[in-house]
């Protein structure tokens, strides 16, 4: 019989935010560029060390493509160098995007 891992009490746990953003382009994006697009901003402008200490999450499943909408997680601390780094970001392969940040919640229902 294994031992069970212990789980952290809610006390210790990492606070999460989540940030809904819509892009605004000439064409529509494609959830794979805007994956390999932030992570390459994030990387390049905060470093390995630096987005490590986001907790950043791109979430997939509530990629809209219609509408161009999506959500990342960070934790409570970094929120404000997360949407510095999604405003960082002006190019999509050829195209031109802007990043508009709707809103910033602690838990995903009052983002939808």
């Amino acid at each position: 019989m294994k031992p069970r891992l212990k789980i952290l009490m809610p006390t210790l746990r990492e606070k999460e935010r989540y940030i809904k953003f819509k892009i605004f382009s000439e064409e529509s994006v494609e959830y794979e560029d805007l994956e390999s697009a932030i992570w390459n901003t994030f990387l390049d402008f905060y470093g390995e060390s630096g987005v490590s200490k986001f907790s950043l999450w791109l979430i997939k499943n509530l990629w809209n493509p219609e509408e161009q909408t999506s959500i990342i997680k960070c934790n409570n601390n970094s929120v404000q160098e997360v949407v510095a780094g999604l405003g960082l970001i002006s190019r999509l392969g050829d195209d031109r995007i802007i990043i508009k940040i709707l809103g910033v919640s602690g838990t995903l229902r009052k983002l939808k």
